[in-house]
């Protein structure tokens, strides 16, 4: 057989369908958060009934090595908790807290660009979206969020119609657990409810968002 054919037969390293591989995670996560902005939030009821409450001591998982304090009488609606789960918590990985109409979402990925870049390709797809369904919301300046171990992310608020809220996109370096490695782990959080609830409940909301950690 010709070695030329046999080559030009092979994919090249790192692609699959003729996609880069390492594009493909970051891509998961924008994606994944866009559908959370602009079709899942908006259908949440503030009546569906949770069970697993959240007590004084728990702390999220919300990726290897990667934790948050979640504020006690908050329910866990997706997501696991540490020590409270025989399965280990991969880099990407999902978390949903609910407090009556307020959803506290995160999603966790391996990312290799700024928080910056991370957020700006989640508007990008988000745009298309809510354009598509007619919903644009009206989003302000961005600002930087600081978490308690110094990590410095990039936020931006967001108006829609019906529901109101923020975007905050962390990047860590995290030393897995599981692995022993460092990695960098995009991290998106989008808080989200009516207006006078995320009022009511955003000192919870700041101090949640402040207590991300990652293990050194």
């Amino acid at each position: 057989m010709d070695k030329t054919a046999t080559l030009a037969a092979r994919p090249a390293a790192g692609r699959w369908l003729g996609i880069d591989v390492w594009t493909i995670a970051p891509a998961l996560l924008v994606l994944a958060l866009a559908v959370l902005l602009s079709v899942v939030l908006p259908s949440i009821d503030s009546d569906t009934a949770y069970r697993d409450q959240v007590h004084k001591g728990d702390v999220a998982q919300l990726a290897d090595g990667i934790t948050l304090v979640p504020t006690p009488g908050w329910q866990l609606a997706s997501g696991a908790l540490v020590g409270h789960t025989r399965s280990l918590v991969g880099s990407t990985a999902g978390t949903e807290l609910i407090d009556g109409s307020i959803s506290f979402s995160v999603q966790a990925a391996p990312f290799q660009g700024t928080p910056s870049a991370l957020l700006t390709r989640v508007n990008k797809i988000s745009a298309d979206l809510h354009r598509a369904r007619g919903s644009a919301a009206g989003t302000t300046d961005r600002y930087a969020v600081t978490t308690r171990q110094g990590i410095v992310g990039v936020a931006e608020d967001f108006v829609g119609v019906a529901r109101e809220g923020s975007v905050v996109a962390f990047v860590f370096k995290s030393r897995g657990r599981s692995q022993g490695t460092t990695t960098r782990e995009g991290l998106e959080l989008v808080v989200s409810g009516a207006s006078g609830e995320i009022s009511r409940r955003r000192d919870d909301i700041v101090a949640m968002i402040r207590s991300i950690r990652a293990a050194s």
